[in-house]
């Protein structure tokens, strides 16, 4: 597994990027956000997912110079369009402007439809969280066919439609942070395991005939297996309501088959992102949430557990210790590399 320079393969990533049509501020943004996804620990959102951005750029699914356009600008409420541009841009500017307008008017309502990947949905929750605002958002996956099942069918009728929530506690400590997908696993990790010979924990994935399976290529096979949402019931109805806020609230699509699959896939986002100053006094806010928290993970650990966290902590942790560097699988390593040989580049550059 080898140990790579963060500063290196970033600029590796901008050189990539760039070579792929994308200008020089989109392609930092870029990969700003996949090493930061690195260093998190969510590799599945990482270096390794840049070449399938490319195969979509070669195939006009990915627009990379294309920059979001606005809707609705209408007091609470902001919209815009992706125009199918890198999400990883479009994140961060619709949620830079969602953050500008909570900040001077208590809260913002943000939609964002057409937008290709948005990559890790917790960077955007980090964001918000950072400026001292409390972020909740939706994303739904529409252009390719979806590759979770609902509660209690056999076939694949929904994405991974990841959620996030993220919130201050106090100065000092990381933000309370949710970021996962609606399925037991994120697709692309299975895309992964299955490329480093892996299997899913049970539960997670059944294969094209409705049996549950550990074997990951189960769900890249044809016919296409289905992963299952997490918590059965209750997995499955947030994937649901993210159908309905992200998808229909956005105007960009749900997953329904009416409308077009033809492999570009792409994200719709709702977002609420509010100031907790609205609702009373800070000192006292974060004096208790301290408290709270304080509370919390003081409780003994269990065997094997070193202490109880809180969510967003361990990603906080991994941020501080994979500064410099981060160690990434070999199959994770050979995409990137491969991808980068195959442009003229030395990926060797970022070994450690």
């Amino acid at each position: 597994m080898p140990l790579i320079s963060i500063q290196a393969a970033r600029a590796i990533a901008i050189e990539l990027l760039q070579l792929h049509g994308a200008p020089a501020d989109i392609a930092g943004d870029v990969a700003d956000h996949v090493a930061l996804a690195e260093r998190s620990g969510h590799a599945s959102h990482g270096l390794s997912i840049l070449p399938s951005y490319f195969e979509a750029v070669k195939a006009g699914l990915l627009i990379p110079a294309a920059r979001p356009s606005v809707l609705q600008d209408k007091g609470f409420i902001l919209q815009f369009d992706a125009l199918r541009g890198y999400g990883q841009h479009a994140g961060r500017v619709v949620v830079g402007h969602a953050i500008k307008r909570a900040q001077n008017q208590g809260a913002c309502f943000l939609t964002l439809k057409n937008s290709y990947h948005l990559g890790r949905a917790g960077n955007y929750g980090e964001m918000a969280a950072s400026a001292g605002l409390v972020y909740l958002s939706f994303i739904n996956i529409v252009g390719r066919p979806p590759t979770v099942a609902p509660f209690g069918g056999t076939q694949a009728r929904l994405s991974t439609n990841p959620l996030c929530f993220a919130a201050p506690i106090h100065e000092g400590r990381a933000p309370f942070l949710l970021d996962y997908a609606t399925s037991a696993i994120a697709a692309n990790k299975v895309r992964l395991m299955a490329a480093s010979g892996e299997q899913v924990l049970p539960g997670m994935l059944i294969d094209s005939e409705g049996k549950p399976t550990r074997d990951a290529h189960a769900l890249l096979a044809e016919p296409h297996g289905a992963l299952l949402p997490f918590g059965g019931h209750k997995g499955y109805a947030l994937g649901f309501l993210a159908e309905l806020l992200a998808g229909v609230l956005s105007g960009g699509d749900t997953i329904a088959p009416s409308h077009p699959r033809d492999g570009g896939l792409r994200n719709n986002l709702f977002a609420i992102v509010f100031d907790p100053l609205s609702f009373g006094e800070s000192a006292w806010q974060q004096s208790e949430a301290a408290a709270f928290t304080d509370y919390v993970t003081t409780c003994p650990p269990s065997a094997g557990q070193p202490k109880v966290m809180v969510a967003g902590e361990p990603e906080a942790d991994l941020q501080k210790k994979n500064l410099h560097t981060v160690q990434m699988t070999d199959a994770a390593w050979a995409m990137f590399a491969d991808c980068a040989q195959s442009s003229g580049l030395r990926p060797q550059s970022c070994l450690t």
